[in-house]
C-alpha cells in the first residue's frame, strides 16, 4: 500500500529545500551550472596545453602571440566541458520500512528529494530511479534540470512504497543505462547517488559496484553510496529485554530470541563489522561511502554527500 502522507513534503520542507539550495550555491562559489571538466581535450574555454601545428588543423586555435615571439606554430588545446548526468537511486525494499514503520523510508525520500533539487539547481540533468521491493527497475523519473519541476519529483517520491527484497544486483544494468544518458561525444558518465540501508544486499554490493565500475571504466563515473540506517538498526535504541519474536522485513522469516545485554552487545559488534565491511567494499571499488544515521539533520547529510561527490567545492 502506498504511503501518501501529507506531512512527507509539507511547506516547511519546501522552505528547507530552498535554504539548502542557497547554501549549496554559496559553497560552490557560483561555478558554471552543470559544467564538469572532462579528462578529454576539446574546444572548451579552459586552456590545457599546446601541441605542434599539423596541416589541416583549425587555424582558429593557433597561438598567434606565441608565433609572433618564437616563429613557431602551436595549437592551443582546451579542456572539454560537458553537462553532468546525476542518477538518484532509492532503495524501496522492506528493510527501509520495517514492520510498516516509515520513519527511515521517509528520511530516505526526503534525502532523495533534496539531492535532486540541489542537483537541478546546479543545472545537472537528474533522473530518479527506485529499486528493490515491488518497484520495476525499468521505471524511472526524469527530473530534468529545471527546479520548477520539483512538485512532480515530490509526487513521484510520495507514490513509492517499501516492501520485498532489495534486488540490488538486478538493478545495476538499469542504473548503468541511465547514467549513460549524456550528450553525444562526452566522456562524462556523471554520478550515481545510491541511497540504501544495504541490509540483505551486502553480499551483492561488491559485485554490483564492480559491474558499475566495469561498465563505464573510461567514463569517469562517480558512485556515491549513502549508507542509511536508523538508531534502532545500529542497536542504539534497544527494545525491551526478554523473550522476543523477530521477523525478517524482506523475507518474512521469523526467529524467537531471548534478548539480554550480552545479545545486544553481540549485535552491536556485528553491526560495527557490517558497517566496516560495506565501507571497505566501497573503497575497493572506487566508490565513496557516506554513513548516514536518520537522526542526522538531512541538510547536513546533503551537503556532506555533495562535497564528497565533488559537486560542491571542498
Amino acid at each position: 500500500m502506498k504511503n501518501d502522507s501529507d506531512n512527507l513534503f509539507d511547506t516547511g520542507f519546501l522552505a528547507r529545500l530552498e535554504r539548502l539550495h542557497l547554501i549549496a550555491k554559496r559553497i560552490s562559489g557560483g561555478a558554471a551550472g552543470g559544467a564538469r571538466r572532462s579528462r578529454r581535450l576539446g574546444d572548451g574555454l579552459e586552456f590545457a596545453d599546446h601541441r605542434d601545428y599539423a596541416p589541416g588543423d583549425d587555424t582558429r586555435f593557433i597561438d598567434w602571440p606565441y608565433y609572433a615571439r618564437m616563429e613557431k606554430l602551436l595549437i592551443r588545446l582546451f579542456h572539454e566541458h560537458s553537462e553532468s548526468t546525476v542518477v538518484v537511486a532509492l532503495d524501496c525494499s522492506g528493510s527501509m520500512s520495517p514492520g510498516g514503520t516509515s520513519a527511515k523510508f521517509d528520511y530516505a525520500r526526503r534525502t532523495a528529494a533534496a539531492l535532486t533539487y540541489v542537483a537541478m539547481g546546479a543545472m545537472d540533468r537528474v533522473t530518479l530511479v527506485a529499486f528493490g521491493g515491488e518497484t520495476d527497475p525499468g521505471d524511472a523519473f526524469h527530473a530534468g534540470r529545471n527546479r520548477g519541476y520539483i512538485t512532480s519529483v515530490l509526487d513521484y517520491l510520495r507514490g513509492l512504497s517499501a516492501a520485498g527484497p532489495t534486488r540490488l544486483a538486478d538493478s545495476v544494468n538499469r542504473l548503468s543505462q541511465l547514467a549513460r544518458g549524456r550528450p553525444r561525444g562526452s566522456d562524462s558518465a556523471g554520478t550515481i547517488l545510491l541511497i540504501s540501508d544495504l541490509l540483505d544486499c551486502a553480499g551483492d554490493l561488491d559485485e554490483s559496484l564492480g559491474q558499475l565500475q566495469i561498465s563505464d571504466i573510461a567514463g569517469g563515473r562517480d558512485v556515491i553510496v549513502i549508507h542509511l540506517f536508523s538508531p534502532l538498526d545500529a542497536g542504539a535504541e534497544a527494545p525491551a529485554k526478554g523473550p522476543m519474536m523477530f521477523q525478517h522485513a524482506e523475507t518474512g522469516r521469523r526467529m524467537s530470541l531471548w534478548l539480554t545485554d550480552e545479545v545486544l552487545d553481540a549485535y552491536r559488534r556485528k553491526w560495527g563489522e557490517f558497517q566496516d565491511r560495506c565501507r571497505k567494499i566501497c573503497l575497493s571499488r572506487g566508490a565513496t561511502c557516506v554513513p548516514a544515521c536518520t537522526d542526522m539533520p538531512f541538510e547536513q547529510l546533503i551537503l556532506t554527500t555533495l562535497k564528497r561527490a565533488g559537486v560542491l567545492a571542498q
